[in-house]
């Protein structure tokens, strides 16, 4: 009879019967997260600010699976974002990023969604400033390797450009 049972359960492991379902974070652990990726976001944006796009993406997932959503609607993988980025930097002179606020949300898994909201200063190529009042990141971390990475980012859409007047 004991044989019978052992046998039932060990098919049941080897099966999937038996599933274990990801665990929700401790409270502590998701004090330790919230800093650990709010560190990274700070680093994201003081990337942001250099207008550097290798160094802003170092803190996001290599890989097949990651998406951005970028402000001008389009779907893309990390190296489209890198390339999206690095011509938007070249139309700029100077990027202020300041952050409003950003909120956390946890997921099992060691996945976290951050909310993350800010204002933006930037200087165009001819000298013009814009300001965006309020701007909206969601990004979603994962823990790959010991460190939190960016595995998706939807960001909110940017008003156009105004004309420059034509003198």
């Amino acid at each position: 009879m004991k044989t019978i049972l052992y046998l039932t359960l060990a098919l049941f492991f080897f099966f999937g019967c038996a599933k274990q379902e990801p665990t929700q974070m401790t409270p502590q652990d998701q004090e330790t997260a919230k800093k650990e990726i709010s560190e990274g976001v700070k680093v994201i944006i003081q990337n942001l600010e250099k207008m550097n796009a290798e160094a802003l993406f170092q803190s996001y997932s290599n890989s097949p699976y990651f998406m951005f959503l970028t402000t001008d609607g389009s779907m893309v993988g990390l190296q489209e974002a890198k390339n999206h980025h690095a011509a938007w930097f070249k139309s700029l002179s100077s990027l202020k990023v300041t952050t409003i606020k950003d909120e956390f949300r946890f997921l099992p898994g060691n996945i976290v969604i951050c909310g993350w909201q800010g204002k933006f200063e930037l200087t165009i190529g001819s000298g013009q400033l814009l300001k965006i009042d309020k701007f909206g990141i969601t990004f979603i971390f994962s823990k790959i390797d010991n460190q939190w990475k960016v595995i998706h980012q939807h960001s909110s859409a940017l008003p156009p450009v105004p004309e420059l007047s034509k003198q």
